[in-house]
């Protein structure tokens, strides 16, 4: 598949000539748990707007943190295991394998040793003194430390009782209680129901610079602890490309005709590979969507996605974008669909952004339910456990929204582009500094 796409959206270069100028120094910022490289379109695609965005705003990322940083335990945790990778780093061969034997082996080994990461509220003050002392998480120390302002890119990692979400408060509450650095959680859904985390939450919070969240629910279930801002997920600063401006060649799929797509859901991730096996049930609703549009295409957010769909493809001979593509592809396709029926979250952005109405099936989080109250439209997820029994109902759902047609698809993009400015909302930290870092430029005559 070749796809040739004239972009309508700012340039890097774009932002650079428009971000501030002369005698305000930048904002050094430390961007936290940066998904740009993860194999998940929505992640990419949220991870780049924001960094976009901080540009915008005049600030300057110096330092990522990446999500497979703070996912596992591994050496660079402890220093003293750092330093004994870097050791023999030094002394291997420059070509890759030997080095990624020697980080393996030493990862293994942290991973015998107890976590660094807090495991409730009570040990977080332990933990960020143990960081002080050089004791752990080194790297992570050092790249606060040299920023001026730390955002955490909070997304859909906060919820249940994960060692991520206890990661991203422990640097907040790092880089704010003891660092003493500006900081901020941003572009982020909460799903609190462990009461560990919850009560981290209640917490870490109130203490920050600001708490911008990308969807009302979140704000809502916090509102009692948490003073915040409803922002929109950044992802809304892409809209998708005309169909006419694409170059697209793939077999089976003609995009000048109607179509609509389906997608994956993240509660599979979370039933482990033996317990979910949804090919069954996505092949049914397929077919009786194939009654209501001529064309049906399968969209994989994530490899997870892909893997699932692959087998779906094969036995219905319908088209599938894969996670490869380039999500700005993913965007022009979802985006320009009649319907998207799925439970991914960014793939509903996409969606929304070029004013494609949503059939939404659940997610492992309640973010899809928050997706539709926030773009106004109705109804509840689908259960994806239950598709091939619910797919009468959800061919319906997508024949009520082709009968709709253009007048629900301009309701929509009117919705979308107020998300898009709200998704500016996130970045008002860094528009604040720049602000107070201003003075006035010499007058000249």
């Amino acid at each position: 598949m070749r796809h040739e796409r004239v972009s309508t959206q700012p340039t890097h270069d774009t932002y650079a000539a428009s971000a501030p100028r002369t005698r305000v120094p930048s904002v050094k910022v430390c961007f936290v748990n940066d998904n740009s490289d993860t194999r998940n379109w929505g992640a990419q695609a949220t991870s780049m707007a924001l960094c976009e965005l901080v540009h915008s705003a005049g600030g300057n990322v110096e330092r990522t943190l990446s999500a497979s940083r703070l996912d596992e335990k591994q050496g660079k945790d402890y220093p003293a295991i750092a330093y004994l990778a870097g050791y023999f780093d030094r002394r291997l061969p420059a070509w890759s394998m030997p080095r990624r034997l020697n980080h393996a082996i030493f990862n293994r080994l942290a991973r015998q040793l107890p976590d660094v990461v807090p495991d409730s509220w009570e040990d977080f003050d332990r933990q960020a003194l143990r960081v002080l002392q050089h004791k752990t998480l080194g790297d992570i120390r050092e790249a606060l430390e040299n920023s001026d302002l730390v955002v955490i890119n909070g997304e859909g990692c906060i919820y249940g009782n994960i060692r991520h979400s206890r990661m991203l408060f422990f640097i907040a509450y790092l880089a704010k209680r003891y660092l003493g650095r500006e900081t901020v959680m941003v572009n982020h859904s909460a799903d609190l129901r462990h009461p560990t985390l919850n009560r981290i939450a209640r917490h870490v919070y109130p203490l920050l610079d600001e708490v911008v969240f990308r969807e009302t629910d979140s704000a809502l279930a916090c509102s009692g602890f948490c003073s915040s801002t409803i922002g929109a997920d950044a992802a809304y600063l892409y809209t998708p490309a005309p169909v006419e401006n694409w170059s697209l060649r793939m077999d089976g799929f003609d995009p000048g005709r109607p179509y609509v797509c389906v997608g994956g859901s993240s509660s599979y991730l979370r039933r482990g590979d033996e317990q979910v096996k949804p090919v069954a049930g996505y092949v049914e609703l397929c077919r009786h969507l194939q009654a209501e549009c001529d064309q049906v295409v399968l969209v994989a957010a994530s490899w997870q996605d892909e893997r699932i769909f692959q087998a779906v493809k094969n036995e219905l001979g319908i088209p599938l974008i894969g996670v490869s593509s380039p999500f700005r592809q993913a965007i022009d396709v979802i985006g320009n669909a009649r319907v998207y029926i799925g439970g991914r979250w960014h793939s509903a952005i996409f969606a929304h952004a070029g004013g494609t109405p949503v059939v939404a099936l659940g997610a492992y989080t309640p973010k899809m339910q928050a997706f539709l109250h926030d773009s106004g439209q109705p109804g509840t997820p689908f259960d994806p456990f239950e598709l091939a029994t619910q797919a009468p109902k959800i061919a319906a759902g997508v024949r009520d929204c082709l009968e709709q047609g253009d007048r629900l698809r301009a309701v929509l993009s009117d919705g979308a582009r107020e998300c898009a400015r709200r998704a500016r909302l996130n970045v008002n930290c860094v528009e604040k500094m720049v602000v107070s870092r201003s003075t006035p430029g010499p007058e000249f005559s």
